[in-house]
């Protein structure tokens, strides 16, 4: 919990009464976080979808894997002559890639805007360069106009 006043972590077990740095009172604070429902429930549904899309990413590359190793049984079953249990490898391999490929993508769509590479954000050269000789100008300092008028 983090004390409202001085924005101090106070970590305990339980029952935290006073901010351990400069001495408030947090048992108010603490009635009120374990009582706030929507709060909880926002919480556990962020962390639903934060390990939701990161199980999709590790089942998609388990699946490539599983399809890697039926591949390699079906042949195996293939070159000892049981096209019977070849023939399941494959289709187990197909159904595998096929999911393995849709969970990639599930977890692709799902990662944050800014992870993604937008074309449109990508910089672009836009900027001339500057010529190499600045054109001389009659004044030498910006002040010498304005003294001049005093005078």
């Amino acid at each position: 919990m983090y004390c409202p006043a001085c924005g101090t972590e106070n970590k305990d077990d339980n029952d935290i009464r006073f901010c351990r740095t400069c001495g408030r009172d947090l048992r108010a604070v603490s009635k009120v976080m374990n009582r706030s429902l929507p709060l909880r429930v926002a919480a556990s549904l962020d962390a639903y979808f934060e390990n939701r899309f990161q199980h999709n990413l590790r089942n998609g590359i388990v699946n490539l894997i599983a399809f890697v190793a039926l591949i390699i049984s079906g042949g195996v079953f293939t070159w000892q002559g049981a096209t019977g249990s070849a023939a399941l490898m494959f289709v187990l391999a197909f159904v595998s890639i096929t999911t393995g490929i849709w969970d990639i993508w599930i977890y692709k769509r799902n990662l944050p805007r800014v992870a993604k590479q937008d074309p449109e954000l990508l910089p672009t050269e836009t900027t001339s360069t500057l010529p190499s000789e600045l054109p001389k100008t009659s004044r030498s300092s910006i002040s010498e106009e304005t003294t001049r008028q005093l005078r």
